[in-house]
């Protein structure tokens, strides 16, 4: 749900207003609450959709990972935050990016901090909002722009391994498809002409695609009809990400899979522990923000689970073990971090491990994949051209 909110900030002691997306008003109360934050009054806004960041090269798309490493640049050139974003929207005012970009100076010169601005745009992810807020005590926003960037670019070389090992299969199938579509649809009513006339026994085989071919010339219409929209369905199902979400549904009941799918989950855990930790977060709020992320229900509530337990003093080690969020190895080096301090180390290295166990998963699942993708492509197209042929041995067992 969108809200309107009104609430009061101590630091600017005045009353202000944005939108913010959350399951209830409580929900909403509870997120001012833990900014510090008066909660005034709220109204739904049905109809509102939330402000999220465009991914894409163009002039008016908004890239997060983009504009962090264009305003680090310039930042370390010795500009300023105003005069760097102000360079920004010099270089790209339509579109997305240049109304991002001029909420963000606006709220500058309103006297706002940039954490707040990039958060009531909803264009930045809650990772790089937490660990700019956390910079400006110390100011160090380059710092903290750069974190983010490793942060983005281990998480994006994962989602591209994915994505990657997903084309070699989906370019089998779509090109096995398109070959049985083309001898169902155009050969097979063609070729079985030359048996119309034939009046001896034949086959079952060959009454199917008797059948069949004449079902298809007298329904060609209603057969392009039902192509086209099966395939508008299909695209505007992986566009809109029913299809991430149906995959992800599917995984996540099976076994193997699902642990598999946890390791790219507590990949991004860790890695955004680190970054916020390294920033100055406690482990309690870096936890708390880390419910943000989209976890999954399962991971979410572990999460939530484990900072309980940390806030009655429960060894880190102990009660992220609890939870479900560690293995052996990975208690231990909590465990370590616990009498070291280095704790951004720790969860860097838990962070990597999981990574490669990931990477390593989507290897041996391409090199598996692809051979059986080829087999069963080469037996459906090799069974229809089979039964192609098959009327031809009827026809020589007539003539005998």
């Amino acid at each position: 749900m969108h809200f309107k909110v009104r609430y009061y900030d101590p630091g600017q002691a005045a009353v202000l207003e944005r939108l913010a997306q959350a399951d209830s008003l409580q929900a909403v109360q509870a997120q001012l609450a833990g900014e510090g934050l008066v909660f005034v009054g709220a109204e739904v806004q049905p109809g509102a959709p939330a402000r999220a960041p465009l991914l894409g090269g163009g002039a008016g798309a908004f890239n997060v990972a983009w504009w962090c490493r264009e305003l680090r640049t310039l930042l370390q050139a010795g500009m300023t935050v105003v005069e760097a974003l102000e360079t920004l929207q010099a270089q790209s005012s339509q579109g997305a990016r240049g109304d991002i970009q001029s909420n963000l100076l606006r709220a500058l010169r309103e006297g706002r901090p940039l954490s707040k601005a990039m958060q009531e745009s909803q264009a930045f992810p809650p990772v790089l909002v937490a660990s700019v807020k956390a910079s400006e005590r110390t100011s160090t926003l380059g710092t903290a722009l750069t974190d983010f960037l490793v942060h983005d670019e281990m998480m994006g070389a994962l989602r591209k391994q994915v994505v990657s090992a997903a084309i070699y299969p989906a370019v089998v199938v779509t090109l096995g498809l398109l070959i049985t579509l083309f001898l169902l649809l155009y050969v097979i009513p063609r070729f079985s002409g030359m048996y119309a006339d034939f009046h001896g026994n034949l086959s079952t085989a060959t009454q199917v695609l008797l059948g069949f071919s004449k079902a298809v010339s007298q329904h060609t219409a209603e057969v392009a009809a039902g192509l086209v929209a099966l395939v508008l369905g299909g695209a505007w199902w992986i566009r809109s990400g029913a299809a991430m979400r149906f995959v992800i549904a599917v995984g996540s009941r099976i076994g193997p899979l699902q642990r598999q799918w946890d390791h790219f989950r507590l990949a991004k855990l860790y890695q955004s522990l680190a970054l916020m930790f390294r920033g100055g977060y406690t482990l309690d709020e870096a936890m708390a923000i880390c419910e943000t992320l989209g976890l999954g229900a399962r991971m979410s509530d572990a999460v939530a689970h484990a900072r309980v337990d940390l806030a009655r003093g429960k060894r880190v080690s102990a009660t992220l073990s609890q939870a479900g969020l560690t293995d052996t190895v990975a208690e231990r080096l909590l465990a370590v971090g616990e009498r070291t301090g280095s704790f951004d180390v720790v969860l860097q290295t838990i962070s990597q491990r999981h990574a490669a166990a990931f990477t390593t998963f989507v290897e041996r699942a391409t090199r598996l994949v692809e051979p059986v993708l080829l087999l069963l492509v080469a037996l459906l197209v090799g069974g229809i051209v089979v039964m192609m042929y098959m009327p031809i041995f009827d026809i020589a067992n007539g003539v005998r």
